[in-house]
């Protein structure tokens, strides 16, 4: 009988975060003041970053430990399957062995957890008890009110306003999970009134202004390797099947037929 999903035993989920800044040659420049055009200190990024994360998004360790609270959490949803995509191998009619990782599994729908959770957990560490996010379609609005609600924290989301409009479901999950939503540009923020800037800038002012914590879910390191749990969860799971995914190719999972054939030329294994 074929195998057709393979899930990693929770004993053997990752214990660690890669973080992948440490093998790189030419690692990313530091982000700049806006107000000095200098790169941005410790301190100036504490303002409105938990202290931990920044930490992190400073450093070159190749490993980061995983705190025993937040892999608790990630239990609630984790190990997530890893699926042979047996249909999508005849439709390309490839030898390749097609992996796909299914995050849908998680409590809100998506992936995000896997960040939201340890962003809230060092914010939490920290004492911070008030939080602000954006978020665009809801997904990581859900993903941070999840996380939010098991530490206590108080949470504000600013949802672009087309998707606040379009996709209530989402505004009524974070709402279950305790957070107030708004629509940005919204009336609670100077930059909202304004109504020309878009719902990060909306979020981060009003972290800024009312001495609340911000999180985010892409542009710093710490997103890749929180949220890349995942890939290192594939290797092992690779080796369990005798899949060798010890080298593989990400591929999107919105990738058209013709874009899998081209990327299945001469590939034993795709992921």
């Amino acid at each position: 009988m074929k195998t057709k999903k393979i899930i990693l035993p929770e004993s053997q989920m990752p214990t660690q975060w890669y973080n992948i800044v440490s093998d790189m040659k030419n690692r990313p420049l530091p982000p700049l003041n806006p107000a000095t055009k200098e790169p941005v200190t410790l301190e100036q990024m504490s303002a409105i970053f938990a202290e931990e994360l920044m930490k992190q998004e400073m450093s070159t360790e190749r490993y980061i430990d995983i705190p025993e609270e937040v892999q608790d959490l990630y239990k609630i949803y984790r190990s997530t399957p890893l699926v042979r995509a047996y249909g999508l191998e005849k439709a390309l009619d490839t030898p390749a062995k097609i992996y796909f990782k299914n995050e849908s599994v998680s409590p809100v729908g998506s992936h995000k957890t896997n960040t939201a959770i340890p962003q809230a957990y060092y914010n939490y560490k920290q004492g911070i008890r008030h939080l602000t996010t954006e978020t665009g379609a809801g997904q990581w609005g859900a993903a941070m009110s999840m996380a939010t609600q098991h530490f206590g924290i108080d949470l504000k989301v600013f949802m672009v306003k087309v998707s606040y409009n379009q996709k209530p479901y989402r505004k009524l999950m974070m709402n279950t999970w305790g957070a107030d939503v708004y629509a940005s540009p919204s009336e609670i923020t100077a930059a909202g009134r304004a109504a020309y800037l878009n719902g990060l800038k909306d979020s981060v002012f009003n972290a800024s202004a009312y001495v609340e914590y911000y999180l985010t879910q892409s542009r710093a390191h710490w997103n890749l390797y929180e949220a890349g749990v995942l890939y290192i969860a594939c290797q092992s799971e690779g080796l369990s099947a005798g899949a060798g995914l010890g080298a593989y190719a990400a591929i999107p999972c919105r990738a058209a037929l013709d874009d899998w054939r081209n990327v299945c030329k001469g590939l034993n294994v795709v992921q």
